[in-house]
């Protein structure tokens, strides 16, 4: 489950992206934590690439493709250059927000091979595979651009130079009201349960860092407090709308600890519950 939606200087982005096109010929692409493209530039894919997703088949192929590079980068935290089910290279640097991937930045649609003739060759057979049409062989191949080993390198470290840069210039980030809705939607559904920040790391697939950020961020509080506050909101309903007993709503939103509950309600809304419940019924 991934909690975020990105949030973009779609403009400053797109600038970014079209300036590392120029300098280095190679398209370039974002994607969020859960591998979805978010922008690229050149926005079409190279004509073999097109031709390549025409083919449902080998569409999911290529997705694949993206989805390993992904996982692979989280496990390594790090840049990783390699070779597409179709033999062209590609580099996957990881957005590190916190100690939290939040998303990719991709570059690739090219090969090393610097022979045309033997590029075209490997192409069209991959293309056999699928039986894509003959008339879009010729015309596909011979656009894959062709970068040495040298320029690939170079143009790698200029990447992972981005991942920095757009974090730093705020062009990437987390949305608040994407992260306010899920946070919340999770824990009220599961308030009577034990949500210590283990368990909220792991649902959100985010480090206990980028929760206490965010929260203090987003909530201006802790996320025990809010937690806490959350339970006292929905004690306070249950009081409201229903004839459960106060031990019995104490368990309902989570604690454990009957007259714990008690005293925190009191502190928090001024009077103890049956004093509100019937304050309210009134």
């Amino acid at each position: 489950m991934n909690s975020f939606t990105l949030n973009l200087n779609k403009e400053s982005l797109l600038d970014l992206m079209k300036d590392f096109n120029l300098l280095t010929g190679i398209k370039i692409a974002l994607f969020d934590a859960d591998g979805n493209e978010v922008l690229s530039y050149p926005e079409n894919h190279c004509e073999f690439c097109a031709l390549m997703r025409s083919n449902p088949e080998a569409e999911q192929y290529c997705l694949l493709s993206n989805a390993q590079s992904f996982e692979r980068c989280k496990k390594t935290r790090s840049m990783e250059v390699f070779h597409c089910h179709a033999g062209l290279i590609e580099t996957t640097a990881p957005l590190i927000e916190n100690d939290s991937i939040i998303g990719y930045i991709m570059f690739g649609q090219i090969t090393d091979n610097s022979d045309r003739l033997s590029v075209k060759k490997e192409l069209i057979e991959v293309l056999e595979k699928y039986n894509l049409d003959k008339a879009g062989r010729n015309a596909s191949t011979y656009e894959i651009t062709i970068k040495s080993e040298e320029q690939i390198k170079a143009a790698s470290k200029i990447l992972e130079a981005c991942t920095f840069y757009v974090l730093l210039k705020d062009m990437v980030g987390l949305q608040r009201e994407t992260f306010i809705q899920n946070l919340n939607t999770f824990l009220l559904s599961h308030l009577d349960e034990d949500l210590s920040i283990d368990r909220l790391t792991s649902e959100f697939n985010i480090s206990r860092n980028k929760l206490y950020d965010s929260c203090n961020r987003y909530l201006a509080v802790g996320i025990a407090e809010h937690i806490r506050n959350l339970r006292i909101e929905e004690a306070k309903r249950l009081l409201s709308d229903t004839e459960m007993s106060v031990h019995e709503i104490s368990d309902k939103v989570g604690f454990t600890d009957y007259n714990y509950f008690c005293r925190i309600f009191k502190k928090q809304v001024g009077m103890p519950a049956l004093v509100y419940r019937k304050k309210v019924a009134n």
